[in-house]
C-alpha cells in the first residue's frame, strides 16, 4: 500500500485583440491570456483561447503555452511546474482539442504525455475525469502521428489505473467490423502487454494535498492510545517541485489537539521533520 502526497526561443507575436495580452508561459515562451478577466476563471480564458484560435489570431506555440499556464495555475515550466491543479481544466482542455488543427493537437499531446510521466498526481487527475474513455472515442478519427500519441496516453494512464468499464470499453474498440479490424486496432493491441506492469501497488490512497486529502481519525480522548489499532502503509512521495518546495509540507501524520499540543511530522525536500508539543502544564 502506497500514497502520493503533492505538494514551451521567444518569438514574434501577432497583434492582438484589445483584450488580450502577451504573457510570459512554459519554460520562457509565449502565452495568451485575457487581461480583463477575474484570476481563476480558467472556463471563460479556455472559451476567450478557443476564439483566438477559431479566427486565426494566436499561434500555435501561443497556445501550447497557454494551455498549460491554466492547467498548472502557473508560469509553466517542465522541470519546476508541472503539477496539474485542478481536473476540471483537463476537461476544459478537451473542449479546446476540438477547435485545434490536427497538428496544434499533437503539440498538446505531446507535452501533456511528458508532464503524465513526471507526476502520479497527473495521473490520478486524468484517472477521475476519465481520460482513456474519451481519447479511445477520438482515436478512430485519428491520423496515425495522433494515434501513437493517444496510445501511448493511454498506456501510461492504463499501467496506472483502469476501471473494467474502461478495460471492456479497449477490448469493443478490437471488435471486427464485417471481418475488418478497427482503425488502429493493431496499435491498441500493444497496450494489452503494458497493462500488468505495475511500479507500484495495485491499491493505494492518494493524497493530492488539498483540503480534505487525508485519513481523518475520530478524537482520541488521550494519548498514548492504549486500546487502538495498527496501520501500516508504504509512503511514496511525488516528486516536490522547486516551486513547491518551500511552500508546500505534506504532512505523514498530525495528532494535535485544537491548542496545536501534540506530535506531527511533515517533509521538507527530502527530510523529515518530527515535532512534538507539549504544555506548559
Amino acid at each position: 500500500m502506497a500514497s502520493a502526497i503533492s505538494s514551451a526561443s521567444k518569438q514574434n507575436y501577432k497583434t492582438l485583440p484589445p483584450t488580450t495580452t502577451a504573457a510570459s508561459g512554459g519554460g520562457g515562451g509565449g502565452g495568451v491570456f485575457p487581461v480583463n478577466l477575474p484570476p481563476g476563471n480558467c472556463g471563460m480564458k479556455f472559451a476567450v483561447l478557443i476564439g483566438l484560435i477559431e479566427v486565426g489570431e494566436v499561434n500555435n506555440k501561443d497556445v501550447v503555452d497557454t494551455v498549460f499556464s491554466l492547467l498548472v495555475g502557473g508560469e509553466f515550466d517542465l522541470e519546476q511546474n508541472f503539477i496539474i491543479e485542478d481536473s476540471d481544466n483537463v476537461k476544459l482542455m478537451l473542449e479546446l482539442m476540438e477547435h485545434c488543427s490536427v497538428t496544434l493537437q499533437a503539440e498538446i499531446w505531446s507535452v501533456f504525455l511528458a508532464i503524465l510521466r513526471k507526476s502520479s498526481c497527473n495521473l490520478q487527475v486524468c484517472s477521475e475525469v476519465g481520460l482513456i474513455d474519451h481519447i479511445l472515442g477520438q482515436l478512430s478519427e485519428a491520423n496515425d502521428m495522433l494515434a501513437d500519441l493517444l496510445i501511448e496516453i493511454v498506456s501510461a494512464l492504463a499501467c496506472y489505473s483502469i476501471s473494467v468499464r474502461e478495460l471492456k470499453l479497449l477490448f469493443r474498440h478490437l471488435k471486427p467490423d464485417k471481418d475488418r479490424w478497427p482503425a488502429h486496432a493493431a496499435k491498441i493491441i500493444s497496450i494489452l502487454p503494458q497493462l500488468p506492469i505495475r511500479h507500484g501497488p495495485d491499491e493505494f490512497f492518494s493524497f493530492p494535498g488539498k483540503t480534505g486529502s487525508a485519513i481523518a481519525l475520530p478524537p482520541l480522548a488521550r494519548w498514548p492510545y492504549q486500546n487502538g489499532f495498527t496501520f501500516s502503509a508504504w509512503i511514496r512521495t511525488d516528486p516536490i517541485t522547486n516551486i513547491n518546495q518551500d511552500r508546500e509540507k505534506p504532512y505523514l501524520y498530525c495528532f494535535r489537539t485544537h491548542k496545536g499540543v501534540g506530535y506531527s511530522a511533515h517533509f521538507v525536500g527530502s527530510c523529515l521533520v518530527v515535532t512534538s508539543l507539549k504544555s506548559k502544564h
